[in-house]
């Protein structure tokens, strides 16, 4: 994500500056009769204002849709299951995601508890995009017994946007295995 990061900030910059160029060049007769350092002043705040409403909104949405970006889009809900060392049973589980294109926070939900994302970020490990995200697994009260809160790590691979397979581990010192699909593809 800090690469992202760079990538975002050095787009900022250039969209910043290609505004404040093209704000002098309009009003370049006016500067030229009647030059004032606050008027340059002036065209920069308004080129970085416009800039930060660019930016904001591709971060936000329009990333999604530039052929250029290298981050997954990702769906917003995926279904499918988890299987634990602990029992080897498979469990049904879904999967929501909320992402922008610096940020990203995991749910994920079971019959039998919720764990939500504290830190999460994709990245390219060994050539590949990967999700990873630490997670606090909070298990329904019925479960309690023998299903502590905990917390855990997940990687999941990217490969492919509309099949995500990971693995998991806890602070509990079990690990387990996860297939989900978004619903396009589970239906098929």
């Amino acid at each position: 994500m800090k690469e992202q990061f760079k990538k975002f900030i050095n787009k900022m910059l250039w969209i910043g500056i290609a505004l404040f160029s093209l704000r002098c060049i309009v009003s370049l007769k006016l500067l030229v009769s009647d030059f004032s350092v606050y008027d340059i002043f002036g065209y920069a705040g308004e080129a970085i204002g416009v800039t930060a409403v660019i930016m904001g909104v591709y971060e936000k949405w329009l990333w999604k849709l530039n052929p250029l970006e290298d981050t997954p889009v990702l769906k917003r809900e995926y279904i499918g299951t988890i299987k634990s060392t602990y029992d080897n049973i498979e469990r049904e589980a879904k999967i929501n995601i909320k992402q922008s294109l610096l940020s990203i926070h995991v749910v994920l939900t079971s019959g039998e508890s919720k764990s939500q994302s504290i830190s999460s970020s994709i990245d390219e490990v060994f050539g590949a995009k990967q999700l990873t995200y630490c997670y606090l697994n909070t298990p329904k009260a019925s479960y309690r017994e023998r299903s502590e809160i905990h917390y855990g790590v997940a990687m999941i691979c990217l490969e492919d946007p509309n099949i995500l397979t990971g693995q998991y581990f806890s602070d509990r010192k079990t690990i387990g295995d996860m297939i989900f699909y978004s619903e396009n593809k589970h239906k098929e």
